[in-house]
């Protein structure tokens, strides 16, 4: 197939799809570069110019993670309670105000109580919006074939993740590179400004365009497919484990969640301060991480397909965990252009390693989760988001105190930890994997009958994930 064939094939697919799944996709891409730009890695370079204390960026995230947990169980029950739409309403409003507030607080160049409120603003915004967000967009795909569409969300956030360093590198270039206040300044207010369209966009999502049974877990939909059958060894298993899952990948990833914010928010500081790279060279990595990850996350699910979602997985943990100890024992400030850029290859690897296998682990999650409960669900990631900022309070004490590698030490010790609840996923887990007539390994969705024989609901059939692609058909 050539490129032309390629493209063409990817607007089929993209014009047939569910309203609600286009219109997230084009928020996740719109709101990340945004938040990539306004409160990325150039905001820590900026706090930590202020105060001089990587401790008080870690106070400041702190902060944000705590109001993002403090709102988002309330927004997880309304939206599962009433409509995920009226939620992301308030939640648009919200991130508004949140913007505005942090905007002026840069802008003027507020004393640091001030960043603290903004971005505890910023941490209720993110409250309100995620739950409703991510359930909405579960409850647009068929659960049993949705890992491609995750990953095809995570892609599309990991572009435009790279805005953030990009802006960076051109303002960096324009106004001299080196680390000035008024520079970072600068970028965070683009960042805020690029909120705008997002946030508007956000107000047009419809619950009433959202996919009837064919989107429920697939514990559910086994249920409402044979009622009256006796239950076998096998749906008992199934039950089970549609509550063991989603239990399992959640400490795993709460156990993730407190060891990446030890360090997420300071491997740019790292590579500023003890390997002693330019503004530019620095954003550089940040543009290139994002690019990695999505190359390995399609590696990933493309394995996935014969190898299985768990299996892959705890392939790229094991990789991330030794790539961290490496980064702990490597000699810095070398002055070495070689070890340079072996720092940075590990970095980019591992930094891939660690979060390419997310939306394979997501798609086995929601696949878990009954509908009427996926935002209140969804609200337990701003408990990892609270540990994540926790343990950056924790990080940057340890760094003040011990110094980076020590602390990549404590972080590859608890990223070991979080492997270890993956494992049992294994005989939990049923990627149903068959070869077809040509040999080749595919994946059906995972139910005890057809998507075909299922009774749809009016929106099954006329807004369809991927008409005829993936409905009861294999996951690429």
């Amino acid at each position: 197939m050539g490129l032309g064939d390629w493209v063409s094939t990817r607007r089929r697919k993209y014009d047939a799809a569910n309203f609600n799944v286009k219109l997230l996709l084009w928020f996740t891409f719109l709101e990340t570069a945004a938040t990539s730009v306004s409160t990325g890695d150039i905001l820590s370079a900026y706090l930590f110019m202020l105060s001089g204390s990587n401790a008080t960026v870690g106070y400041i995230q702190g902060v944000k993670g705590t109001a993002m947990m403090v709102l988002s169980v309330p927004a997880g029950w309304m939206a599962d309670r009433w409509r995920r739409d009226g939620v992301l309403v308030t939640a648009a409003v919200l991130g508004a105000v949140a913007s505005a507030v942090l905007a002026v607080a840069t802008f003027v160049g507020a004393p640091l109580w001030m960043l603290y409120l903004s971005m505890g603003l910023m941490g209720a915004y993110s409250g309100a919006n995620n739950p409703a967000t991510e359930s909405l967009f579960a409850d647009s795909v068929i659960a049993g074939a949705s890992s491609q569409l995750y990953t095809l969300k995570f892609t599309v956030g990991n572009v435009a993740s790279t805005c953030g360093p990009l802006i960076s590198i051109v303002l960096f270039a324009f106004v001299g590179n080196s680390w000035e206040e008024g520079t970072c300044r600068a970028v965070v207010v683009i960042g805020l400004a690029m909120m705008v369209v997002p946030l508007v966009l956000l107000c047009f999502a419809n619950d009433d365009k959202c996919l009837g049974l064919s989107s429920e877990s697939l514990h559910d939909v086994q249920s409402c497919a044979s009622l009256t059958d006796v239950p076998s060894v096998e749906s008992k298993w199934a039950v089970f484990g549609s509550w063991t899952i989603p239990a399992l990948i959640s400490i795993s990833d709460l156990i993730g969640a407190f060891a990446s914010g030890m360090t997420i928010k300071f491997f740019y500081l790292f590579f500023a301060e003890e390997v002693g790279l330019s503004p530019i060279a620095a954003s550089s990595i940040s543009v290139a991480s994002p690019l990695c990850i999505n190359l390995v996350s399609l590696i990933l699910q493309r394995s996935s397909v014969w190898a299985g979602r768990v299996q892959v997985t705890l392939v790229s943990k094991a990789l991330d965990v030794l790539l961290m100890v490496a980064l702990a024992y490597m000699p810095t400030h070398t002055g070495n252009l070689g070890m340079t850029l072996a720092l940075i290859a590990v970095q980019l690897t591992r930094g891939a390693m660690a979060n390419a296998s997310r939306p394979l682990m997501r798609s086995v999650l929601m696949d878990n989760v009954p509908k009427r409960m996926r935002a209140r669900f969804n609200a337990l990631e701003s408990v990892k988001s609270f540990s994540w900022s926790g343990s950056a309070v924790f990080g940057g004490l340890m760094i003040q105190k011990y110094g980076f590698q020590h602390t990549f030490l404590i972080t590859a010790g608890l990223r070991t930890l979080s492997f270890l609840p993956i494992v049992p996923l294994l005989a939990l887990v049923k990627d149903d994997l068959h070869r077809d007539v040509a040999g080749h390994v595919t994946r059906q969705p995972i139910r005890d009958v057809s998507t075909d024989q299922l009774p749809l609901m009016a929106d099954d059939v006329q807004q369809p994930l991927l008409n005829g692609d993936l409905d009861g058909k294999a996951d690429h």
